[in-house]
């Protein structure tokens, strides 16, 4: 369980100079705050070229909840954001990928463990209309 998280902690940091920041915040330090419950991170992807998508727009919602949480991807394509709280099941936050001038493909979600504090990661893939 350990050894994914950190491995996801590694994919995150390829290619960032010093600390990986994505959306905003310190993506190792989200992935370590237990405060907050289950993080969310990920990157969004061209399905084409595989490139990063800057400045796509993720809304996390709590299901039931009457406000959205939005982040912007960084100029690596990738975000974070902290949990929804201490014991909120990430299955029940729905999550969605936005950019004009693109379609959304595919949204895929997967958490690193089975740890109920373990993070949830979002690919959203794209294709340019």
């Amino acid at each position: 369980m350990q050894i994914r998280i950190i491995l996801c902690l590694a994919w995150a940091a390829l290619g960032a100079s010093g600390p990986a920041f994505a959306g905003g915040a310190d993506l190792e330090a989200i992935m370590g705050d237990t405060e907050h419950g289950a993080p969310f991170f990920g990157e969004v992807l061209d399905i084409k070229s595989r490139q990063p998508i800057e400045g796509v727009r993720i809304r996390a919602q709590l299901k039931g909840a009457p406000l959205p949480l939005f982040v912007n991807t960084n100029d690596e394509g990738r975000f974070s954001m902290r949990g929804f709280g201490k014991g909120i099941d990430p299955a029940q936050v729905s999550v969605s990928c936005e950019l004009s001038g693109y379609e959304l493909i595919d949204l895929s979600r997967r958490r690193v463990s089975k740890d109920p504090e373990a993070a949830t990661e979002i690919e959203c893939l794209f294709e340019k209309r």
